[in-house]
């Protein structure tokens, strides 16, 4: 699975594509705002971004709103503070899973695993009879 990793905090995403790698996934890119994010995500098309919350310039949250909006894909957010409101946010601007910080290689896997088949879920069409 080709994954975008959108983190500020240079040794998380260093900690994120060890882990990545070590499970099978190529890690397609890396930002460290959610501008970049957006951008490499409409650019690279991922199957997969895990988005820390909180980022400068465009938050996490705002990312995400905006890369469903523009080139739909699961994301899961990152989060160091169990902030259950921002959370509620983000699953509401599209997220499909999330991870509090620091992550395990299990508790990452579990994630990917969760969101890949929410977002399917949600995007496959049902046949109309």
């Amino acid at each position: 699975m080709n994954i975008l990793i959108a983190e500020d905090e240079f040794l998380i995403t260093l900690t994120l594509k060890v882990q990545l790698e070590a499970m099978g996934h190529t890690v397609v890119g890396t930002s460290r705002d959610g501008e970049a994010a957006v951008a490499l995500a409409k650019q690279l098309r991922p199957d997969l971004v895990l988005m820390d919350i909180g980022m400068p310039g465009m938050d996490g949250i705002a990312a995400t709103a905006e890369i469903m909006a523009q080139a739909p894909v699961p994301i899961v957010m990152l989060t160091a503070h169990n902030d259950r409101q921002r959370v509620q946010k983000a699953m509401r601007a599209g997220a499909a899973a999330y991870l509090l910080k620091p992550i395990s290689e299990s508790q990452l896997k579990r994630a990917i695993d969760t969101s890949v088949a929410r977002f399917n879920e949600a995007n496959t069409e049902t046949p109309q009879d």
